[in-house]
């Protein structure tokens, strides 16, 4: 990896994705045995470093997978909201409205 190493409150950040808006992190801290792992989300239109609602995990395999279900529950968002702004319009077309 040629970026910085990147450290939030003693975490380092090994996993990154960005949906939309929505920043996803994976953090790994092994010396914080309760709990090692960590996943957080931040905005990236006000500070992509910014991290909130952090999530914490006693195995990796458990961050990943809330890791998983973050960015799938945005992406989900996402469409739902991309068909809610579509749907009139779409409607519109079907009935002719449009040129």
């Amino acid at each position: 990896m040629n970026e910085k190493e990147q450290v939030n409150e003693g975490y380092v950040i090994i996993e990154s994705v960005t949906v939309g808006n929505a920043r996803f992190v994976i953090g790994e801290n092994p010396n914080n045995q309760a709990a090692p792992y960590v996943t957080w989300q931040a905005n990236v239109k006000n500070d992509p470093n910014n991290f909130f609602w952090g999530h914490y995990c006693a195995t990796k395999l458990d961050a990943v997978a809330d890791f998983a279900q973050r960015i799938n529950a945005e992406a989900e968002y996402l469409r739902e909201r991309t068909k809610a702004n579509t749907a009139p319009l779409q409607e519109r077309k079907e009935r002719g409205e449009t040129r």
